[in-house]
């Protein structure tokens, strides 16, 4: 019965998005200086389940080691254009370059009306064959963007035998987009191995319609956070449950243009209201049950919030992920008197 305890005594939620990832690791630095309780097991998604896998050995070493490599991120680390897309945008620039150079021939030559015509008509039927094939692959392709650079990262700088070995339960959420529903893998999984775990990443991060389909056990995966950030079903199931969450509901801003920033935010307002709705729902729960565990939010004072510098997956700098760790480091270190009391409560 003791081990049972000691093994459903403190939960950490860290939700995704690429904001929350130096905060995390700055997060969990501060935890570690101020020396309180590890975890016992943290429930996350997406760039929450990255950094989870990057500091999964809950010491200095795996804590400084991850803050090196995300203070050294930039986008071309995460994602770049489609193989595909790019050879089909070459073949339009080439194809639109061979037909100006054919008009200059043709304007420079002296050739029959004959030959002109059969000369434009070939240019502008290639140009013509680019267009309509760069054009299927913009509106029919499974996505524009390759998580290849993210995925030769993960495979690279993540320790696997300590991820797997750690006494730390990680759960990671990944959405099922055929039934729909939550899948939660973790890392204690005798199936794992190292291109599981990776795949298992990459799935929990998989925006719709940004990154291709990742399969896992003939499973059809997309972002977990599809589903749900705030997975109190399993939380609730701990005696003490501690969301990083840093920062309160959406704010009104400036409306996105390009596509990117579109999608991003479309899928922040989705998931910030199911959230929000979620965490009211349950304090509902609580008060007809005051058995259940109360969870504690780390968030942002206005300082800090004034402090984070804007950005998203596609415009971020090195210095901008330094900057967010700290701010993570400082969340944490301001509000350890609150924290420490609450961890000190009886369940």
């Amino acid at each position: 019965m003791k081990e049972q305890q000691e093994q459903h005594n403190l939960i950490f939620n860290w939700p995704g998005n690429i904001v929350r990832l130096p905060l995390h690791v700055g997060a969990a630095m501060a935890w570690y200086d101020l020396k309180l309780p590890r975890p016992d097991e943290i429930i996350a998604s997406s760039a929450g389940a990255i950094a989870g896998s990057a500091i999964i050995g809950w010491d200095k070493k795996s804590l400084d080691e991850a803050s090196r490599i995300i203070g050294e991120l930039s986008p071309d680390d995460i994602f770049s254009y489609r193989r595909e897309l790019k050879v089909k945008l070459g073949l339009l620039g080439i194809t639109t370059v061979g037909l100006v150079g054919t008009a200059l021939v043709m304007f420079g030559w002296n050739l029959s009306k004959k030959e002109k015509a059969e000369f434009g008509l070939a240019g502008l039927v290639a140009l013509f064959g680019a267009g309509a094939t760069v054009g299927k692959e913009l509106l029919h392709s499974e996505s524009q963007l390759s998580a290849a650079p993210l995925k030769n990262l993960l495979s690279r700088k993540l320790d696997f035998p300590a991820i797997f070995k750690s006494k730390i339960r990680l759960s990671v959420i990944v959405a099922d987009i055929a039934k729909p529903g939550e899948v939660i893998f973790h890392n204690h999984d005798p199936l794992n191995n190292s291109e599981r775990w990776v795949k298992i990443l990459l799935a929990s991060a998989r925006v719709p319609g940004h990154f291709p389909f990742v399969q896992i056990d003939e499973l059809n995966t997309v972002d977990g956070e599809v589903w749900t950030d705030f997975p109190i079903r399993q939380m609730r199931q701990y005696n003490k449950i501690v969301r990083f969450d840093y920062w309160p509901p959406l704010l009104p801003e400036p409306s996105p243009k390009e596509w990117i920033p579109d999608l991003f935010r479309s899928f922040d307002i989705m998931r910030g209201h199911c959230t929000q709705t979620k965490m009211r729902c349950y304090e509902i729960e609580r008060q007809h049950d005051p058995s259940l565990p109360g969870i504690f939010y780390i968030r942002l004072n206005q300082r800090l919030l004034d402090a984070m510098p804007k950005f998203q997956l596609h415009n971020f700098t090195p210095d901008n992920m330094v900057t967010m760790q700290n701010i993570g480091y400082a969340a944490i270190t301001e509000q350890e008197n609150e924290i420490r009391r609450y961890l000190e409560k009886t369940s």
